[in-house]
């Protein structure tokens, strides 16, 4: 979330984008994918829950789809940690990785021991007393039994805060509160307890015996392998901790394309056929991408200088930048990226014949012809449909039949939507070029 010009705005992306979560649980399955996972937009672009979410769905109040909501119910699964982990605010660690986080932030320090070395405030040490005897805490009793209720000590948030960040307490729930009665009112308010009520002290603990300074570089590649544009500089600010302006993450520095290559996650030096494959795509994304990455990966440029180029901030570029990436490894662009021109070139080629060879044994000898015909003679296919097909590489009836095949292929194609891809499937299904063709033995 963003604040531009006094007016708050959030980052996100289409409900029917194939990286839009649509549910809590697909939010937990994201979350333990990736390792952890703060809930606003951050310095790294795509970074986070917002960024993977519908906008149009937050604080609508229904849990179904409200990603706001979600942090309730995600909190109160156990299945991950929530609280304020990354530079003082809300986010999310999965089972996997928060033994990473506790041994780096803590510093390999129990909250006793960090007292008894003078490393802990005293208004931490009243709070972390409170744990002593209960397992959880609603955040307004936690507030009174410590002494930070009316009249009494100052700043308990802030204490809450850092002992978050150090991880010594994360959020488990929120619940309404109860009256005398025993009967629940008011807004559902943090219950706070110790990662340990989450799972065993053991288990929470367990990387305790490495140096913490390679818990947090081990944070920080993990960032670097899920985002290669992000720099130093960001991910000392996301994960904070002791180290925090240690922590170094080694990025070779290399020419293009070895550096989009990389990006992309293909680590080896690139072959003359992949490199002319990757030119090939990169035309396949929009132009303002196009522009990015050309700044970004070929001339060199920091997000800062691209701005004040395009005209717009820093953190717009890295979204941009981003986004294209990820366009980029998308299956219809990648495999002539990874494979390479003349590898693609081929496997489309043995990809049509055994087309034909499928329309032919199904006795469709018409249509086992019509595969290697162009585009254009499907009768109803316009012209900017067949300009946007021919822009990522499909350039005939076949390749065309085996695309619509695959589930949501139109978001592979940029310029083609939802209604464009059922009008396609319509015309090929009026020509007898079945989508749905039974015998696939003949498909690669």
């Amino acid at each position: 979330m963003g604040n531009e010009n006094g007016t708050w705005i959030m980052y996100g992306v289409e409900w029917d984008d194939p990286e839009c979560l649509h549910t809590v649980q697909n939010a937990i399955d994201y979350i333990n994918e990736v390792g952890f996972l703060p809930l606003f937009k951050n310095d790294i672009p795509g970074f986070s829950l917002e960024e993977r979410t519908a906008v149009e769905y937050w604080l609508c109040g229904n849990p179904k789809v409200d990603p706001w909501e979600w942090r309730e119910l995600i909190a109160r699964s156990g299945e991950v940690a929530y609280g304020k982990f990354f530079e003082k605010k809300a986010g999310f660690i999965s089972k996997e990785w928060l033994p990473y986080f506790v041994n780096y932030r803590r510093d390999g320090y129990d909250f006793d021991a960090l007292w008894d070395d003078e490393k802990a405030s005293r208004r931490q040490k009243k709070i972390m007393d409170c744990f002593e005897i209960e397992d959880e805490l609603y955040s307004n009793d936690l507030k009174q039994k410590a002494g930070f209720a009316k009249g009494g000590e100052k700043g308990f948030d802030g204490a809450v805060t850092d002992l978050q960040m150090k991880t010594y307490l994360c959020v488990k729930d929120f619940r309404q509160r109860k009256n005398k009665k025993g009967e629940f009112y008011g807004w559902p308010i943090a219950v706070y307890a110790k990662p340990e009520a989450l799972w065993e002290y053991e288990y929470v603990t367990s990387k305790y015996s490495e140096d913490p300074a390679e818990s947090g570089k081990a944070i920080a590649q993990h960032i670097v392998e899920l985002y290669p544009v992000a720099n130093a500089d960001q991910i000392k600010r996301l994960i904070g901790g002791a180290f925090g302006t240690e922590v170094k993450t080694k990025k070779k520095k290399t020419d293009y394309p070895q550096n989009i290559f990389k990006a992309l996650g293909l680590e080896k030096e690139p072959t003359d056929d992949q490199i002319m494959g990757l030119e090939y795509a990169i035309p396949m994304i929009k132009e303002r991408e196009q522009e990015v990455i050309r700044y970004r990966f070929q001339e060199g440029l920091t997000y800062k200088e691209i701005g004040e180029k395009l005209g717009v901030s820093d953190g717009r570029v890295g979204q941009v930048c981003n986004l294209a990436i990820r366009r980029l490894k998308r299956d219809l662009s990648f495999q002539w990226i990874k494979d390479g021109y003349e590898a693609t070139v081929k496997n489309h080629k043995k990809a049509v014949v055994g087309l034909s060879v499928a329309f032919e044994t199904l006795g469709k000898y018409e249509q086992s012809k019509r595969v290697y015909d162009e585009l254009g003679s499907i009768k109803g296919l316009g012209s900017e449909n067949i300009k946007c097909l021919l822009n990522m590489g499909i350039d005939n009836v076949g390749l065309l039949v085996l695309l619509a095949r695959k589930k949501r292929w139109e978001w592979q194609v940029f310029g083609i939507g939802d209604y464009a891809a059922t009008h396609i499937e319509k015309l090929l299904y009026d020509e007898g070029l079945d989508v749905d063709i039974q015998d696939r033995s003949h498909f690669v």
